[in-house]
């Protein structure tokens, strides 16, 4: 697959990558085949961090969320300028083991737009790209301090950031993180909380 200039800007690192095909940059996440379209995506578990989602047809998908919190800046910068795939929001709830409806409402992406844009694997905004990636960030984030920690075994940090941003902080006055991740700046403060946690992830 051919790739244009701007393409060749987006890193390699940042690719969503899927077995045994040539791969869309992330902007184009899920645009492989035609053939594929529409195929419906089932969680099949997480090793390492990398999410593997099922697409149908043996085929399956993975997510490094490592890669979103450790790319450069720039290169962030570049991705949610182009725009993600809109079907990057499925592969989340997915990975997250989280109602896609609800994941909708906590990034504050409008469910009619983001379903006309998934149906012809358009890309989302660059402001709805920039909170979609922050959450692939978050959770990319919760398996980099886990790794550290040297207690990684058996954790997903998809799932485990699913459920965290459900649960009462006393930092937010009993406030949930979810209810922030509808902006950069909150998604900032919710990163925060998260490195607070450093000493005890799990909790």
């Amino acid at each position: 697959m051919l790739k244009s200039e701007a393409d060749k800007a987006i890193p390699e690192a940042l690719l969503l990558r899927e077995t045994g095909y040539d791969f869309e940059w992330l902007h184009h996440a899920f645009t492989f085949e035609k053939k594929k379209k529409g195929t419906a995506l089932r969680t099949n578990g997480s090793r390492d961090g990398i999410a593997v989602v099922d697409i149908g047809g043996g085929k399956k998908v993975s997510v490094d969320f490592r890669r979103f919190y450790e790319a450069d800046p720039m290169e962030q910068v570049c991705i949610v300028k182009r725009g993600v795939n809109a079907r990057l929001v499925d592969v989340l709830a997915e990975s997250m083991q989280m109602p896609k409806g609800k994941l909708i409402s906590a990034l504050g992406l409008s469910a009619a737009s983001l379903q006309r844009k998934s149906s012809v694997q358009a890309a989302l905004s660059s402001n709805e790209s920039s909170r979609v990636v922050g959450m692939g960030k978050l959770i990319g984030q919760a398996q980099v301090m886990v790794e550290e920690s040297g207690e990684a075994d058996g954790f997903d940090p998809a799932v485990w950031v699913g459920h965290w941003l459900d649960q009462p902080v006393p930092a937010l006055s009993g406030g949930r993180p979810c209810d922030l991740m509808d902006t950069a700046e909150g998604q900032a403060v919710v990163s925060q909380l998260l490195g607070r946690l450093r000493s005890g992830v799990y909790a």
